[in-house]
């Protein structure tokens, strides 16, 4: 709350310097019409350059709040290693076995950014890319 009357304030402060800077020293014009109101001058910049930069400020809240919620979406991730044969699957600080034709099968919180694959004679690390299809990985 503290955070959101802070951006408040500085959107305030900036919208008013832009007014004053675009009104008094650039001699600018502006114009608000309404049905039931009309507001000109400074004060109409005023408000124009307030609600573009809230505007703004409120898109990428959005975009923020967007990337919060797919870290806690659940995701499966599922898929198998190339030439099959049983090791163990890690993502994050969980770890899980494949089966004996090397498929696995991972249940987890968010994207994950790659996972590694370990058995008695390697390790491999795959990283995910953006797009990739989470329920067929095929790790070499």
């Amino acid at each position: 709350m503290q955070n959101d009357l802070m951006v408040v304030a500085v959107l305030f402060v900036c919208s008013l310097a832009a007014a004053i800077v675009l009104f008094a020293i650039l001699k600018s014009e502006a114009i608000i019409k309404k049905k039931e109101s009309q507001v000109g001058g400074a004060a109409a910049g005023f408000l124009l350059i307030y609600s573009m930069l809230y505007g703004s400020y409120y898109q990428i809240q959005k975009l923020q709040v967007a990337a919060c919620q797919a870290l806690l979406e659940d995701v499966t991730v599922q898929g198998s290693i190339d030439p099959p044969e049983q090791a163990v699957v890690i993502l994050g600080r969980d770890s899980f076995p494949t089966d004996s034709n090397g498929r696995f099968l991972i249940k987890t919180k968010g994207t994950p950014q790659s996972v590694y694959v370990i058995n008695h004679e390697r390790s491999v690390s795959h990283t995910i890319f953006p797009g990739e299809d989470l329920k067929d990985l095929k790790i070499p």
